[in-house]
């Protein structure tokens, strides 16, 4: 067995924004859908650093909004994985994925975006599991009803997380409308 890994996970912050590892500092997938196709056809710097202005920009008046929305998980003083939680209504997103079942923050529910190990030599070493955990102690803590997520069915490597992950860590599945990605709930 494994010895346990050290690690430090960090609310995000404006202090820390630009420690938001690759490649989510400038995925704005589930926050402007549009600018996400655009930046994925797009080779240029240029077109990147606008991306990760937008998702910046994003985080601060999300920071103001809601307060806490999101975790950076440092190993050494290096970023390693990230996820990004707030209400539903801040990712527009959401409505491709084709549930009227998601649940609503003034309902008591956040939706988890994001929960990614960035750092693929980090991976399989608890490090998702211990940030989950993390979310939900602070979810708890501040008085959220539930999590939910959508979760891919079969594939592992996705920055969503797969749905046998968050099935062991006590989610179950709570609309199958979108067969590759149905929702998932934790109730807290």
């Amino acid at each position: 067995m494994e010895p346990k890994i050290e690690i430090d996970i960090r609310d995000i912050n404006e202090s820390n924004l630009r420690d938001i590892p690759e490649p989510c500092k400038g995925c704005v997938y589930w926050e402007f859908p549009e600018e996400f196709e655009k930046g994925k056809k797009a080779e240029d710097s240029q077109k990147k650093a606008e991306l990760e202005v937008k998702k910046r920009k994003w985080f601060e008046q999300t920071l103001k909004e809601l307060g806490a929305c999101g975790k950076v998980v440092y190993y050494n003083s290096t970023p390693v994985a990230y996820a990004q939680y707030a209400s539903s209504s801040r990712f527009p997103n959401i409505r491709a994925y084709e549930s009227e079942h998601v649940g609503k923050f003034e309902e008591g529910v956040v939706f988890l975006s994001c929960l990614y190990v960035t750092d693929q030599t980090m991976r399989r070493k608890g490090i998702g599991e211990m940030l989950l955990q993390k979310i939900i102690e602070d979810m708890r803590r501040l008085g959220f009803k539930a999590i939910e997520t959508f979760a891919r069915r079969d594939e592992d490597n996705n920055p969503s997380g797969p749905m046998a992950f968050y099935i062991r860590n006590g989610f179950h599945i709570k609309d199958n409308t979108n067969p590759e990605f149905p929702l998932m709930r934790f109730y807290l």
